[in-house]
């Protein structure tokens, strides 16, 4: 008796099917690797389990991945031996047992009808009678049941009969003189509707496809934001290199000033000096000079003056 690991699917109060390890024995089984997977695949509200699975570990479930759901944590995460994962969760999908699961995605519906003769029979009626009867068995069969119905009496020709005739004629006649015409008009209203519906897929699809490469440009500007920050800092350091050169020349016009009061200062210290000089000068040799040596000063210039 060998023993292997039980995969058994517990229902819990949120409706859905988690499943859940436990280890029990199982008999007759040669290989230890075999074993058993419940699936509830018709999870109802009151339902537990409605049919067995058994297969080896190395086997995927072949539960649709339709039917799975939510993260797996790592207390309920299941790892068999060769590392397949088990965490399979079962949606309720169905109400009933025999109803089928809702996962299929609902066909849509065509835009033709299909094929029919003499405007009522489906075509595959006579396919379907086509190896039994050959080309003409459903005519015969048409035929066949018609005379036994009237032979019978089981459908008694009256004046509704004719009334109907003429009422199916001329519905056939209706049909084939303006069925095409009332055909172009309705293919044309829905031209327009598919037209309108068109414009509308395609105004919607270039508002996406905008919003993308609007989304792309943000992303390459997001990309090249290192240029704009190499040029942020280069602005912030001419700033401040400008600043610099400003209080530089600031202090060059400060100390300019100072030195050229100072020079003045001296000029005109100089200049006092040099006046006060020349008229202590003056002033000393004009006392100096009698009224005796005045006037031989001005003999001799007259006599230069006569010569």
């Amino acid at each position: 008796m060998k023993t292997t690991k039980n995969f058994y699917l517990a229902r819990p109060v949120s409706g859905h099917l988690a499943p859940a390890l436990t280890d029990s024995p199982i008999r007759g089984h040669r290989n230890a690797k075999i074993a058993v997977w419940n699936s509830a695949d018709h999870a109802v509200p009151s339902g537990t389990f409605c049919c067995r699975h058994s297969g080896p570990l190395s086997e995927e479930c072949s539960l649709p991945r339709s039917r799975t759901l939510g993260p797996v944590t790592e207390r309920n995460a299941l790892k068999s031996p060769n590392g397949q994962d088990f965490n399979r969760v079962l949606q309720a999908t169905r109400t009933f047992h025999t109803e089928q699961p809702h996962l299929a995605p609902v066909p849509p519906l065509p835009e033709y009808g299909g094929k029919v003769r003499h405007g009522l029979i489906p075509e595959e009626f006579f396919q379907y009678l086509y190896p039994k009867t050959g080309v003409t068995g459903p005519y015969v069969l048409g035929t066949g049941l018609i005379l036994y119905a009237l032979s019978k009496e089981i459908y008694v020709i009256t004046g509704e009969t004719i009334t109907g005739l003429a009422v199916i004629g001329l519905y056939i006649f209706g049909v084939k003189k303006f069925g095409p015409s009332v055909a172009a008009f309705a293919d044309k209203l829905n031209e327009q509707k598919l037209a309108q519906l068109e414009e509308a897929k395609q105004a919607s699809i270039k508002q996406i496809q905008d919003a993308v490469d609007m989304e792309k440009a943000q992303q390459a500007l997001v990309q090249k934001r290192h240029y704009l920050f190499d040029v942020q800092r280069n602005n912030i350091a001419l700033a401040l290199e400008v600043t610099y050169r400003e209080r530089l020349h600031r202090v060059y016009k400060e100390v300019k000033n100072r030195l050229d009061y100072h020079i003045s200062v001296q000029n005109m210290m100089r200049r006092k000096e040099q006046e006060h000089m020349i008229n202590w000068v003056e002033k000393h040799v004009v006392q100096s000079i009698s009224a005796q040596q005045v006037l031989n000063i001005f003999d001799v210039l007259t006599l230069y003056l006569y010569l």
